[in-house]
């Protein structure tokens, strides 16, 4: 029983976050890197103009389908570098689509798993970066971190000196508007 309640959740949990990308404002994909780079989006699309993009995240479907002036086609999201919905830029790897939340020096990205707790499921923000807009994808910790960028000492001891857990690597300093991290990242490679 309690099984099948947490998929009932995870079902309605999916066919909403479904249904809300397909009806963003302003929704399109980024075909490369390079496109996500120059804010180019193929098959933008709107609320009202007749198009549409499904990115069937239901079940871990590894395709989109585009309707787009009448015409249906299907790509691959091992084949798209990411798409734009609800004002929102996300980088499919693996494909999973990760949230960009920060792109300036690496990327920082989120996505959400869902956790246990206690009778229900619920869906937690799991924090991730990159060191480039196309380098893998790797859960931010201090130990992925300081292996990334080996070559800057600096960033490696501003690290351990200020972070004592993976969790806190996700503070933002709202008085300088930016994440921490990012914060000592921009302070260890200009001394």
């Amino acid at each position: 029983m309690k099984t099948l309640k947490v998929m009932i959740a995870i079902c309605l949990m999916a066919a909403f976050a479904q249904k809300s990308l397909a009806q963003s404002a302003v929704c399109g994909l980024y075909l490369t890197a390079d496109d996500y780079h120059n804010q180019k989006l193929s098959f933008k699309t709107t609320d009202n103009d007749g198009n549409s993009i499904k990115f069937n995240e239901f079940l871990g479907s590894g395709k989109i389908v585009v309707v787009y002036n009448g015409k249906k086609q299907t790509f691959y999201k091992s084949a798209v570098y990411g798409y734009r919905s609800n004002n929102c830029d996300y980088r499919y790897f693996n494909n999973t689509p990760y949230k960009v939340i920060d792109g300036r020096d690496f990327y920082l990205y989120s996505s959400p798993k869902t956790v246990q707790q206690g009778k229900w499921s619920k869906p937690v923000d799991n924090y991730y970066f990159s060191i480039t807009a196309i380098a893998d994808i790797k859960p931010l910790s201090i130990k992925n971190l300081q292996s990334a960028y080996a070559d800057n000492p600096r960033f490696k001891y501003l690290i351990e000196s200020h972070f004592a857990t993976d969790n806190s690597l996700t503070a933002y300093d709202s008085a300088v508007n930016e994440y921490k991290v990012k914060y000592l990242y921009e302070h260890s490679t200009s001394m």
